[in-house]
Parts: structure tokens; C-alpha cells; sequence
């Protein structure tokens, strides 16, 4: 009944519709979209809405994800899985699984995009500690070590570099390599973010790189990256979230 209930009684269906905090997923490639927004109020989420076109199960799922964040502390709303959507519509089949995933995904942009905004503040603690998780072993190894250490961790990928005409789909801080990560810590029990910094690594980074590449000149990239995309958003989200 809980998947019935919210296809024809979806929560949230329209509202916050031109909210700057928003996060999409699906498209083209499967014909499902979600879309969900969300309004943050210091450290909670006041208010959730979504869109959806394609398949009912996705508006379905975009109903869930609402029911499931709304009014709740936003680091709670960092740890919802697809699997907690599933869940909530009382289990997808496997052909139906995707849009638990699509309305996961958009739900975490759309937090991403509110963190990224400073729309979220949170009490500092100084024992929360913000890990730049990549989904590899060294990211994932310092996150344990801070979590055994006693520390509240939050975990947070950037998400750098996305061009359908090239393999970067499947390099580092991809899309993929964004979604990979936040399953390790979801598996992990942490809380995590995206930063869609996308836009900022292609002016700061790839341009500078290509122009300086054309000059006759060896720019080097990582120094670039570091210093004016990186860190610098690390330290505004550490702000943020009183880490």
C-alpha cells in the first residue's frame, strides 16, 4: 500500500518548484527525471518538494524522499540510501529499483546544493570532522580512523569534471565516482554531502590549463585544483557545518 499511497497521493508534488536548492537526476538516458528541492533552516530541513516525469515509480519515489527529510535534521537526511526509499514505498522490485536511486541521487544534489549555498548551519562541535571522501582506500581509511577516534564525521565528495564526449564519466570526481563514494559512506553509517563544483574546476583549472598548454608553457593542474577549487571549498562547508 505504501507505494500506491504515494503515487496517488504524492507529498510534496510542485512545491518549491523554482527553489534555488534543487538536485536532478535521470534524463535522456532512461526517460525517468526527479527533481527535488529542499529549504534549510540552520541545521534542519523545513520544507521538501519534488518533480518527476517518466514512469509512475518515480514519482513515487520522489513522494517518498520528501516524506522521509522533511522537518528532519539535515545530517539525518545525509545518510537516506536508496534503500531507505525502497523501503518507505514498501520494497521496488529490481525493475523498479532505479527510481529509488534517481530520487536518492536528486535528493543528495539538492542537499549539496544547499550546503554549497551556506544555506545549512550547524552548532560548531570540535569533534566533527569533515573527510574528503573519494571512495578509495586512503579517504575511507582516515574517515574510520577519525569515527574510532570518537569523532562525528561527516564525509563529502566533490564533484569536478562530467563531459559525455570523452571517458570522463568514469575518471575521478566524476559523477560515478561522486555516487561510488557516498555508497562507501553510507555503508560506513556517515552522513555525506556532494559539491558540485563543476562550473569552478573548468573556469579555475581546465581553461587556465588550456590556455597556458596553447602559450608553450607546462601549467600543472593539481596545484591549481587544490589551491583554488579544493580547499577552498572544504573549508567553507567545514564552516558551515561547524566542523
Amino acid at each position: 500500500m505504501h507505494f500506491e499511497d504515494h503515487l496517488t497521493s504524492p507529498r510534496g508534488l510542485g512545491v518549491l518548484a523554482d527553489w534555488p536548492h534543487a538536485g536532478a537526476a535521470g534524463g535522456a538516458a532512461c526517460g525517468d527525471l526527479v527533481r527535488v528541492s529542499v529549504r534549510v533552516e540552520g541545521d534542519r530541513i523545513a520544507e521538501a518538494g519534488f518533480d518527476a516525469e517518466g514512469c509512475g515509480a518515480a514519482r513515487a519515489a520522489g513522494s517518498a524522499v520528501v516524506e522521509l527529510v522533511e522537518h528532519r535534521p539535515l545530517l539525518e537526511a545525509a545518510r537516506i540510501t536508496p534503500e531507505d526509499v525502497s523501503a518507505a514505498l514498501g520494497g521496488l522490485s529490481s525493475a523498479k529499483r532505479h527510481a529509488a536511486e534517481l530520487a536518492a541521487d536528486a535528493l543528495h544534489r539538492a542537499l549539496g546544493a544547499a550546503a554549497k549555498a551556506g544555506a545549512v548551519r550547524l552548532a560548531p562541535n570540535p569533534r566533527r570532522t569533515l573527510v574528503a571522501m573519494s571512495g578509495g582506500v586512503d579517504s575511507a581509511a582516515a574517515a574510520q580512523l577519525a569515527t574510532d577516534a570518537g569523532d562525528e564525521v561527516v564525509a563529502v565528495t566533490l564533484e569536478l569534471w562530467s563531459d559525455p564526449a570523452t571517458d570522463g564519466e568514469r575518471s575521478c570526481c566524476s559523477p560515478q565516482a561522486v555516487t561510488g563514494a557516498r555508497a562507501l559512506a553510507h555503508r560506513m553509517g556517515l552522513p555525506h554531502l556532494t559539491l558540485d563544483l563543476r562550473e569552478r574546476f573548468r573556469a579555475e583549472v581546465v581553461d587556465r590549463f588550456v590556455d597556458g598548454y596553447a602559450a608553450g608553457v607546462t601549467p600543472n593542474p593539481c596545484v591549481r585544483c587544490n589551491g583554488a577549487v579544493r580547499f577552498d571549498a572544504m573549508l567553507a562547508l567545514a564552516a558551515s557545518l561547524g566542523a
